[in-house]
């Protein structure tokens, strides 16, 4: 029982029953006062014997109870944080694209006004997804071309173009995911942030 525990971690002071015998024994009241003379008794202090042992705490992260995010209080932090560009939505970064989608609709967000959902998932993927299904481009043929278009942009700087043509592009008309966006700067501004400005340009219209 008691190499169990230790292992565990949960009781990290666990006494042996073996050390109860070997513990100092505490005298009553009548025992010190046969030992002692009553006069000296009274004067005596009643202090604590000095065991020299140091007591742990145990450790109570299992007792204390998990924290609930308040659903209120999140949607309402994504809807101060969602950015409209004409018919394109730009979610915060590293939300889900179901989520986007869905909190677009929850918030009653008409699919004639906006038609494109975009979001950052991280340093080097980007995320399209048609809000409205009827209007609007085929996502993966879009942004494939828009790879082509800076293949040929950048045509004269080798580095460059060979991490653009490093670009995944995956999806169907209604979805894309941009991946390995190089971490390079072009234009002054990073290679995400551009694609980012030009996909905005090109379809909040």
């Amino acid at each position: 029982m008691t190499d169990k525990n230790q292992k565990t971690g949960k009781v990290s002071s666990f006494k042996k029953f073996s050390d109860l015998d070997r513990s100092a024994k505490i005298n009553t009241e009548d025992e010190v006062q046969d030992q002692v003379p009553a006069e000296e008794f009274v004067t005596r202090p009643n202090l604590p014997r000095d065991t020299r042992k140091v007591e742990v705490p145990a450790d109570t992260k299992h007792l204390k109870p998990r924290q609930v995010k308040d659903t209120k209080d999140e949607n309402e932090a994504n809807e101060s944080q969602v950015q409209f560009f004409g018919k394109l939505a730009r979610l915060p970064k590293n939300t889900k694209a179901s989520k986007g989608f869905n909190f677009l609709e929850n918030v009653k967000i008409s699919k004639s006004s906006i038609w494109y959902i975009m979001v950052e998932k991280q340093d080097n993927e980007l995320q399209m997804i048609k809000y409205n299904h009827k209007k609007g481009v085929d996502l993966a043929k879009f942004v494939m071309d828009l790879k082509e278009y800076y293949a040929a942009k950048y045509k004269t700087n080798a580095r460059v173009l060979e991490m653009i043509q490093n670009i995944y592009v995956d999806g169907n008309d209604k979805y894309s995911r941009i991946c390995n966006i190089p971490l390079v700067e072009v234009d002054g501004k990073k290679m995400i942030s551009k694609m980012t400005e030009d996909l905005i340009k090109l379809l909040s219209k």
